[in-house]
């Protein structure tokens, strides 16, 4: 009996020395494995603020004091007069020291100003409205529109209306294509911002496209999402797919990260932040204004692509030391087409635009999910849609139309094989197109590649290969 109750003694003793050597490692080890995640974080972001602050910083300010150098050399050999010499330096002065206020000048005020003949405002609820342009006039018109299906992306939605000569829209207006428009009411606070959520988005999606389908009559109507936009239109086809097989013809995607993780340069930053950080950031935007900073936005994109510098002061001014044109401008009427083009892109991906247009913490929480889990193997979303599992599996059952992802081959933000997954999940009914000449942005900011010919083109077209696609 005294040998049984010192067994039994023994074992208990033993699972309670267990016990606590596991909870003692568990503790130990976490904070170790911790304090690396710390590190590497850490790490991770010096190396960031180092390749894209510091380095550029140091290199603009060499080659300013080259140019000067140089201009002196010439008047020294007589190739110049001292006159040009001075005058070039002090152009070169000028034109920098006032290409932020240009920026934030006229360049706020050309960003997002194209406006199209006989468009008109269709519904607008809490954060969006849903604008129909018409086809340009004197083209044929075809028997097909587009959604433009709307959400939250880094500077706002106006990209897509950055001209009057240079947008995304016209491309389709000029093939005689009607576009349905979900965009964003305005900046963070006429869109209510910090009360967006992806299940509110969801169900905006459903409701303004009902009412583009009615619209469009017999026409076939196309969901088409660039970039962000395009992601989160993902998610609506996973939660609504027996609403979208209803209203749409085909789904089209411009550069958008299907799969986040796949997308090295912005998943890399993603992924080295611990899950804590990201969560405490989260709960404390969600509890002050619902919606990320755009500061917070800028530097998250900024630092992975090595632009810190670039959206400083000297940063600036640097790169109005290069643009002399701008320097003798007196006078907005006097703006060339490029130099129109170029403010308002600067301003585009400015610290002031990004403040106006902020990401709902919900939405920056699906976001981080995708730059940092991907997705699933059966293309399972790392969200739900009101606590239903989202996977793109259903989309595949419910769905039979077509799927279109067009890329660049010279895109640093968004490589092409993020919608590798949509070939293995769709097979044929999936056409996978990656321009080599474009950029992330090309096919907003160059008009001339969707041209039918020239030197160099969108080849296949995107709307020559969707038009086919419809008539198959």
């Amino acid at each position: 009996m005294p040998d049984t109750i010192l067994r039994t003694t023994s074992r208990e003793a033993f699972k309670v020395a267990a016990s606590m050597l596991d909870a003692t490692s568990r503790m130990t080890l976490g904070n170790v494995r911790h304090s690396l995640e710390g590190l590497r974080y850490a790490s991770h972001g010096a190396h960031a603020l180092l390749e894209g602050g510091l380095v550029p910083a140091v290199d603009s300010m060499v080659t300013m004091n080259e140019q000067v150098v140089q201009s002196v050399t010439r008047a020294l050999r007589g190739e110049d007069g001292w006159r040009d010499a001075l005058g070039e330096t002090v152009g070169r002065v000028r034109s920098g020291a006032r290409f932020a206020r240009l920026v934030d000048g006229w360049g706020k005020e050309l960003f997002g100003s194209a406006t199209f003949a006989g468009e008109v405002v269709l519904a607008e609820d809490e954060h969006f409205r849903l604008v129909y342009i018409p086809p340009a006039e004197g083209v044929t018109e075809q028997p097909v529109a587009i959604f433009h299906a709307g959400g939250a992306i880094p500077y706002g939605d106006r990209i897509f209306r950055l001209l009057p000569e240079i947008n995304f829209y016209d491309r389709f207006r000029e093939r005689g294509l009607g576009v349905y428009a979900m965009e964003l009411r305005g900046d963070r606070h006429q869109a209510n911002c910090g009360r967006l959520t992806m299940d509110a988005l969801v169900d905006a999606t459903a409701h303004l496209s009902s009412l583009a389908r009615e619209h469009a009559g017999a026409k076939k109507l196309v969901l088409e999402g660039y970039c962000g936009h395009g992601t989160q239109a993902l998610v609506y086809l996973a939660a609504m797919p027996e609403d979208a097989a209803q209203k749409f013809a085909a789904f089209v995607t411009f550069v958008s990260p299907i799969d986040g993780s796949k997308c090295d340069a912005l998943a890399s930053a993603v992924q080295v932040t611990p899950d804590r950080l990201l969560e405490l950031n989260m709960s404390v935007w969600g509890a002050f204004g619902g919606y990320v900073p755009g500061e917070s936005t800028q530097l998250g994109i900024d630092m992975p692509l090595k632009a810190v510098f670039y959206k400083t002061p000297l940063g600036y001014f640097s790169m109005g030391w290069q643009r002399t044109d701008l320097g003798a401008i007196e006078r907005f009427a006097d703006l060339g087409a490029a130099q129109k083009r170029d403010l308002a892109g600067t301003y585009w991906v400015s610290p002031d635009n990004a403040r106006r247009f902020p990401i709902p913490v919900d939405l920056s929480r699906f976001t981080v999910r995708l730059f940092k889990q991907g997705l699933g193997r059966r293309g399972e979303l790392p969200w739900s849609y009101r606590g239903r599992p989202l996977s793109l599996a259903d989309v595949v059952e419910k769905t039979r139309f077509p799927l279109l992802g067009f890329y660049g081959g010279k895109d640093a933000v968004v490589p092409d094989k993020t919608a590798h997954a949509l070939v293995t999940l769709f097979g044929p009914r999936y056409t996978h197109v990656v321009h080599p000449e474009a950029g992330h942005i090309s096919y907003v900011l160059s008009p001339d590649m969707w041209a039918p010919k020239g030197k160099r083109v969108f080849a296949p077209n995107p709307i020559d290969l969707l038009l086919a696609k419809l008539a198959a």
